[in-house]
C-alpha cells in the first residue's frame, strides 16, 4: 500500500515554485495530446455527466501542463484594478506558482500581469491549500486534474480529484441567499439552462480561498458566473466572470477554459476511476507526535 505521506509530499510539490519558461503558453510546452474519443460522436448538449480534464496527459491523472486548447492556470491575464481592500488582500497572498519574483525572467515578460511574476518559496506559508484547506471553486476548476460531473434531476455535483472536494450545484429553482450567514469553501451555487448553456451563479465563497494559483484574492461578496457549453462529444467549454466590487474596480472576465472527456483513468494496479488525491494532514500529525511531542512531554 502506498504510504499516505505521499499525498502531502505531492501536494507540496504541486504548490512549489515554478520555473516554467512560459506560463501563458503552458499548454503548448508539450506535444498535443492525442485524444482517442471522437468529437463527432452523438451527444446530448444537456448531458454533462462524466469525467472531464484540462490536463495534457494520456494517463488522465492530471497535474503537469494543461492541454493546448484548455487555457492556463490563471483566471485571466487581464486583471482589473484593485480597490484599496483588494490591494491589501493581494499583497498578503504570496504565491509559489509563476515566474520567480525579482528575476530576469520575470522582468522579461511585462505582457504578463505582475501577479504572474511574483512567485516565492512555499515556505512563506500563505497558501491555504498548503495546509490542506479546500481550494475553492475557481482554483479547483483551473487546476488540470480530472473533475467528475455527477448529474441528477435537481442538481449537479462537481467532484474534484485534487483535494477530493465535492461541490453541489442546484437546479431545483432555489434562489441564492442574499447575505449568507456563513461563507463556504465551495460557496452556494444554483444553475439554469439557457438553451444549451448551463449558467451557474454562486456566492458566499470563503475569502480564504484564492481565485487562482497566482494568489489573486476575492472577498466573501464575490459573485461568480460560469457558463458551460458542451460544444462536441469530447469538449466542454467554460466562460466565466467574477463580480467583486469590494476588491476589484470592475467585473473580471476570465479566460475561456476547456475540458476534454476522459475515460481511461486507472491506478497503477489497474483500478479504474479517479484517484483519491486527498490532502490529509493525519500522517504529519502522527509523525509530529512520535518525533516531537511524545519525546518532550511530561517526564521526558
Amino acid at each position: 500500500m502506498r504510504n499516505r505521506i505521499f499525498d502531502l509530499g505531492f501536494a507540496a510539490l504541486l504548490i512549489a515554485v515554478s520555473t516554467t519558461p512560459s506560463i501563458a503558453q503552458e499548454g503548448a510546452k508539450t506535444a498535443p495530446l492525442k485524444r482517442t474519443l471522437p468529437i463527432d460522436k452523438p451527444f446530448h448538449p444537456h448531458d454533462l455527466a462524466g469525467v472531464w480534464t484540462r490536463s495534457n496527459t494520456q494517463l488522465g491523472w492530471g497535474g503537469g501542463s494543461t492541454c493546448p486548447d484548455c487555457g492556463d492556470r490563471g483566471f485571466s491575464n487581464d486583471v482589473p484594478a484593485f480597490t484599496a481592500a483588494g490591494q491589501k488582500a493581494y499583497d498578503a497572498n504570496k504565491p509559489s506558482y509563476g515566474r520567480l519574483l525579482g528575476t530576469a525572467d520575470a522582468a522579461a515578460h511585462p505582457e504578463e500581469a505582475i501577479g504572474r511574476r511574483r512567485a516565492v518559496s512555499p515556505a512563506n506559508g500563505t497558501d491555504p491549500y498548503q495546509y490542506c484547506n479546500p481550494m475553492g471553486v475557481t482554483r479547483a476548476l483551473i487546476y488540470p486534474d480530472p473533475i467528475e460531473f455527477v448529474q441528477l434531476p435537481d442538481r449537479i455535483y462537481q467532484h474534484y480529484m485534487w483535494g477530493y472536494g465535492v461541490r453541489p450545484i442546484w437546479l431545483d429553482g432555489r434562489k441564492l441567499p442574499d447575505d449568507p450567514d456563513q461563507a463556504r469553501w465551495w460557496g452556494y451555487s444554483v444553475a439554469r439552462w439557457e438553451g444549451d448553456v448551463l449558467v451557474v451563479n454562486s456566492t458566499g465563497h470563503d475569502e480564504r480561498t484564492w481565485v487562482d494559483h497566482f494568489g489573486y484574492p476575492h472577498s466573501e461578496g464575490m459573485h461568480l458566473e460560469e457558463r458551460y457549453h458542451r460544444t462536441n462529444y469530447n469538449t466542454l467549454e467554460l466562460n466565466w466572470t467574477i463580480t467583486d466590487p469590494k476588491y476589484y474596480s470592475k467585473p473580471w472576465v476570465g479566460q475561456t477554459k476547456r475540458f476534454h472527456l476522459v475515460t481511461n483513468i486507472k491506478t497503477v494496479d489497474g483500478w479504474q476511476g479517479m484517484m483519491e488525491d486527498v490532502c490529509a494532514p493525519a500522517d504529519e500529525v502522527d509523525n509530529f507526535d512520535k518525533r516531537v511531542r511524545d519525546l518532550t512531554g511530561p517526564g521526558k
